[in-house]
């Protein structure tokens, strides 16, 4: 499959799965005369050798994408790499994931638990990067357990392999002059903008700010019934100076868009 037809299947799955996402992006495009770009896509595991970020990154570098950084996030227990094209109109991928030796062996039993079940030939396919859950769900209650100790973890146990975020390019946008415009407007239309470490996150001097909604819930199904948790959000970017990183004291405040509530 040709890339940017992956890209279009990744962004397919996300906003049907998130019907919010439509809403959104049909908001911005309301006022906003220019195509809208997407800044970076975001996709979330754990740091097992089976499925760690740089097993899950083979399919974008086989297709012209190169790992430009290595990003620690020590507070929510992360790291990360993100990968830039040398075709400039696509955007940035980045991939995290959860240190599972940091937790608690309950905790990286139920994961591990779960990754065994992932068929190894499953994983080569760039399918499985938009395929959902690749294991059995797990019951409710392990959910919120899990979920006591890790929002992320829990996340990706009851979402799976889905892109969790795409970020429009605020830069890029002709109407939208800046993130304090955007947030302004989708409040205003009933969307909740993620305060932790405030509505906007980095600042000119550090070459990006970020600003995100928070993730609605969607019905998710468990093995013991079908019950509503935080689903994907969509973010927003400006970039200055033609900066094409991350700042981590920013994206540890953007990871908590799927926490159940943003902790300031």
């Amino acid at each position: 499959m040709k890339i940017n037809d992956f890209l279009l299947r990744m962004w397919k799955d996300y906003s049907d799965l998130n019907p919010h996402i439509n809403k959104v992006l049909d908001l911005i495009k309301e006022k906003e005369s220019k195509t809208i770009i997407n800044d970076h896509i975001a996709l979330r595991t754990f740091n097992h050798k089976k499925i760690n970020r740089h097993v899950l990154s083979r399919y974008f570098v086989e297709n012209g994408y190169k790992p430009i950084e290595d990003l620690s996030f020590t507070k929510k227990k992360l790291k990360a790499t993100y990968y830039l094209h040398s075709d400039p109109t696509l955007p940035r991928i980045f991939i995290s994931e959860l240190l599972l030796e940091n937790f608690s062996e309950k905790l990286q039993k139920s994961i591990n638990n779960k990754i065994d079940e992932i068929e190894v030939n499953s994983i080569s396919n760039p399918e499985f990067l938009t395929s959902g859950i690749p294991w059995s769900p797990i019951d409710y209650k392990t959910y919120k357990e899990i979920q006591s100790e890790s929002d992320y973890a829990s996340w990706v146990l009851a979402m799976g392999y889905i892109a969790n975020h795409f970020t429009v390019s605020v830069t890029d946008c002709s109407f939208f002059k800046n993130l304090t415009q955007l947030n302004s407007y989708l409040k205003e239309n009933g969307f909740d903008i993620n305060s932790s470490g405030g509505e906007i996150k980095g600042s000119v001097s550090q070459g990006l700010e970020q600003s995100s909604i928070m993730s609605k819930e969607i019905e998710v199904k468990f093995s013991d019934g079908l019950y509503k948790v935080p689903g994907c959000y969509y973010e927003f970017a400006y970039r200055y100076n033609n900066f094409d990183g991350f700042i981590t004291k920013s994206a540890n405040h953007i990871f908590e868009s799927t926490n159940e509530k943003s902790k300031d």
